[in-house]
């Protein structure tokens, strides 16, 4: 029994030896091997730290989904994308009585677009609860004038409406006045459809193209649409002759998850009850419900968009779908992904709701 147990012993105390001189010959190798040139290595954790995870702009003047929204200190940017819902949005909040900024507060015939200091007054009293700012925000320039007159310092805004996102946020807010983002998405080949069918009948805008009735949908898809990829351009700050690409495709979709507040045309009903929980408004009160209802159901935009919807229906895969789909594929990328957002997003908004009031 004894020589059996000083036999166990030697062979244990051999094993461990054996452990102690494998692991001398590895660190021995470890110490020939060549060490990573430090250069290099803190190229690549500077490239890794200073990847961006939205655009500049967002990150620095945006406030994030995480923050609750104080509607009674902040001011939002409704961001206006052509033919996907923005004019009824407008007439909402005009309805609803919130001071808006747009184009309306320099027509002329109000006669406040020539002063220095930032006003808000009723363009039409006894006739609507509407308020507007003296400054255009539908154009880099009016932002520009709206950022020397300290538009959102002056805290007389609520609701800023532009076409140009990036520009607006960038020069409008700062570190001590951030805002957040409101946005109504459509699906980039039923906008351009629409765009098609309103410019050719539009009289009163600026963009009327009477040419456009002699040819039909495939045409203008095919041969004379200049436009691809305009929302991801848009966020990425890129002219209408620049390219966009799948890195801005990816930084536009953390944008948007991280920073926007996202609506749906197609799901009206619940964009706008999202939009109204940032912006503090009291869906109980009876005048703001008659706004709301008549929006939804009873307004000339929400009888066109019904029948427009029906009337212009181009069929997802057919020729025509095609021809505006391979001019947009980006955005058609950052659309699917949006309405992922959406429906993550109720979860945030129904918090702010319950926070809030």
């Amino acid at each position: 029994m004894l020589k059996n147990s000083r036999t166990r012993s030697a062979a244990v105390i051999n094993i461990i030896f054996i452990l102690l001189a494998a692991i001398g010959v590895l660190i021995r190798i470890w110490t020939i091997l060549p060490s990573p040139p430090i250069d290099n290595f803190d190229q690549t954790h500077r490239v890794l730290l200073d990847e961006p995870t939205v655009y500049p702009w967002a990150r620095n003047h945006i406030r994030p989904l995480d923050v609750i929204p104080d509607p009674s200190k902040e001011t939002s940017i409704f961001w206006h994308i052509p033919k996907s819902g923005g004019t009824a949005v407008k007439t909402l909040y005009e309805c609803l009585g919130t001071t808006l900024a747009n184009q309306v507060g320099v027509d002329p015939k109000f006669n406040h677009q020539d002063k220095n200091e930032v006003i808000a007054f009723n363009p039409w009293p006894g006739i609507s609860r509407a308020s507007y700012v003296n400054v255009d925000t539908s154009n880099k320039p009016g932002l520009n004038r709206a950022r020397k007159m300290g538009l959102v310092p002056s805290g007389l805004v609520d609701l800023i409406i532009t076409s140009e996102v990036s520009h607006a946020a960038e020069n409008l807010f700062d570190e001590s006045h951030k805002g957040h983002v409101l946005a109504l998405f459509r699906h980039p080949v039923d906008r351009l459809v629409s765009k098609f069918f309103y410019l050719r009948e539009a009289t009163w805008e600026p963009q009327y193209r009477p040419q456009w009735k002699n040819i039909n949908i495939l045409e203008f898809g095919k041969n004379k649409n200049r436009e691809n990829n305009y929302v991801v351009k848009k966020l990425a700050g890129l002219g209408v002759n620049d390219t966009a690409t799948e890195e801005d495709l990816r930084i536009a979709m953390r944008t948007i998850k991280m920073r926007f507040v996202v609506g749906l045309l197609d799901e009206m009903g619940e964009s706008i009850r999202r939009f109204n929980v940032v912006m503090g408004i009291d869906e109980t009160d009876k005048e703001n419900r008659e706004c709301i209802d008549h929006l939804l159901h009873d307004s000339i935009g929400a009888k066109n968009y019904n029948s427009n919807a029906r009337l212009h229906k181009v069929e997802p895969g057919s020729t025509v779908w095609n021809a505006f789909a391979r001019r947009n594929e980006l955005d058609i990328k950052l659309y699917l992904f949006i309405v992922d957002v959406f429906g993550q997003q109720k979860e945030i908004i129904d918090s702010y709701e319950s926070s809030i009031h």
